[in-house]
């Protein structure tokens, strides 16, 4: 079954808001931790909501990374949200959600791969209540 794609704009209505910005904090906190372990690289997310308050996540110490990230001084890329616009324009998005899938994403279903699955799903449990995030139910079938 496949997603409904949206149109990426402002969310007025409070609630759907607040329900939004709960689920996709929790999936790119879930990004940047796999990120993290599939390449062997530290991250460090800091998200200030609409009410100044502050979610973070860090692969590591997030004192560590903020030090090594004021201390770097080789060029490096930085993007902003127009850069983001500019490049999905180019590249012939409409301003929906994301493109259609290619395949690359797509989840082999064997035994091994759910063991994967619900050992990262346990790190993941661990970290988030280490950080005081709070994990959604799962919801993929066995």
């Amino acid at each position: 079954m496949g997603r409904k794609k949206i149109q990426i704009q402002r969310i007025t209505d409070e609630r759907n808001k607040q329900v939004t910005f709960t689920k996709r904090k929790f999936g790119l906190m879930k990004k940047a931790y796999e990120l993290s372990v599939l390449c062997d690289c530290e991250i460090a997310l800091i998200i200030f909501n609409h009410a100044n308050k502050l979610f973070q996540y860090a692969s590591t110490d997030m004192d560590k990374v903020l030090l090594k990230y004021t201390e770097y001084n080789e060029p490096h890329e930085s993007r902003t949200n127009a850069d983001i616009i500019e490049t999905l324009r180019k590249k012939g998005f409409n301003g929906c959600d994301s493109p259609e899938p290619d395949g690359e994403d797509s989840i082999d279903q064997s035994p091994l791969n759910d063991d994967k699955f619900r050992k990262t799903t346990e790190d993941l449990d661990v970290l988030f209540k280490r950080y005081g995030v709070t994990r959604f139910p799962c919801t993929f079938k066995f």
